[in-house]
């Protein structure tokens, strides 16, 4: 089992084996007793959980001779020894790795040496580092982090979650004076017919979210609509390269703005369809093919999503080992959308991300490039402020350079 273990992680580290497919294929499993399907669940998940964690408390990410699976073995007997998930003793760990791998780290990691610890003063020596081990997270990526947003951020963006806490009534079926006097877990927000959350049940298990009462947001996204809605179009078109909640909340505030939405995803046109009849909008549509121009263009860009929202427990294995390919992709999407905009009127993109690669330089990048656009505004939101998400627009004027 142990070599099971070690070999699964590995698989889905290197993709090779999505996590899913290995939670399915484990519940229906006849090779293991429920305890054991308990166990291999449970430290397959502590070791994609930590693995950075370890590497760095071995290595000090400076050059090892321990090879993945190595790592993962050391992790495995380490995490074990803390939680003592399944009985394990340090031979049965040594003989489920090659006699090579036996003899080194028999010598170099004696059973004394566990747990494996955070090397003291590893804060002081590197702070990159120091953050990367504490939160197993890739060095790179927490090195590029602390440029991007600052020493005084990177605490708070890693060791907080976004959640949902804020939203609108839907005035189509109760409105904002009945609902909260029915519900006293919601508070009016800032705005007429907002709410903010004050409940201890999960929001998504109220009975205002059943009975589509309720829609769930961020003030960020609020924020963005609002800016949006303030243009004032007649139309507008919403290209979705990246799943967000901003096409929605468009629809449902400005009923005046036909909206015509389109997305990559064929999933995305079948969502779609199910939020039109679920909220009853009538001024949103999805299209096919892109026939005319708007008075304002949004897209959601592809991105890293490095945003505090750690959804699957793989996802830094799944981030490239050049994460430019990410921002080249999502210029490219950018590029796409830029001709279907009037005259004199809006492109916004939005980017679920803290990166300014896929950011503030993109945003630079475009109108260096596209002199007929003007940045008229942007903004980088983080989801450690309260009822926020980590996301960024750009906003731009055509024709202002031309005149």
């Amino acid at each position: 089992m142990i070599k099971h273990i070690i070999d699964t992680t590995k698989s889905i580290m290197e993709g090779t084996l999505p996590y899913q497919t290995f939670t399915k294929d484990l519940s229906v499993s006849e090779s293991f007793s429920d305890v054991e399907k308990h166990a291999i669940r449970t430290l397959v998940n502590a070791l994609l959980n930590r693995y950075f964690r370890y590497y760095y408390s071995l290595t000090k990410n400076e050059e090892t001779t321990l090879t993945t699976e190595e790592v993962l073995a050391l992790a495995l007997f380490s995490f074990n020894s803390e939680k003592n998930v399944m009985k394990m003793t340090y031979e049965e760990l040594l003989s489920a790795l090659p006699a090579n791998s036996q003899v080194k780290l028999e010598e170099k990691y004696p059973e004394n040496a566990f747990p494996i610890r955070i090397p003291q003063g590893l804060h002081l020596e590197n702070l990159a580092l120091s953050y990367a081990t504490r939160f197993s997270a890739p060095y790179f990526l927490i090195d590029q982090l602390i440029v991007d947003i600052g020493k005084k951020n990177i605490l708070k963006f890693l060791s907080q979650r976004p959640f949902e806490a804020c939203g609108l009534v839907n005035q189509k079926l109760i409105t904002p004076a009945d609902f909260f006097a029915k519900y006293k877990a919601f508070a009016p927000g800032e705005k007429e017919g907002h709410f903010v959350y004050n409940g201890k049940e999960f929001l998504k298990k109220t009975k205002p979210y059943a009975e589509n009462e309720i829609i769930l947001t961020t003030q960020s996204m609020l924020d963005i609509a609002e800016l949006i809605g303030d243009t004032a179009p007649t139309n507008l078109l919403f290209v979705q390269y990246q799943d967000t909640s901003l096409v929605l909340l468009l629809a449902f505030l400005y009923p005046e703005i036909t909206i015509h939405f389109t997305a990559e995803e064929p999933k995305s046109r079948f969502i779609l369809q199910h939020l039109v009849r679920k909220f009853d909008l009538k001024n949103l549509s999805y299209v096919n093919s892109i026939v005319q121009t708007y008075d304002i263009v949004v897209a959601s860009l592809g991105s890293s999503n490095i945003n505090g929202n750690i959804r699957h427990r793989d996802f830094y294995f799944r981030l490239p080992e050049d994460l430019n390919s990410i921002t080249l992709k999502a210029k490219e999407q950018l590029l796409s959308v830029k001709d279907y905009v009037k005259e004199e009127g809006n492109l916004i993109f939005i980017t679920q991300t803290a990166l300014r690669a896929e950011t503030h330089y993109q945003a630079l990048s475009f109108i260096r490039d596209h002199g007929e656009f003007n940045l008229e505004k942007e903004k980088q939101y983080f989801h450690f402020n309260p009822f926020h998400e980590t996301v960024y627009y750009a906003f731009f004027k055509k024709g202002l350079n031309d005149k």
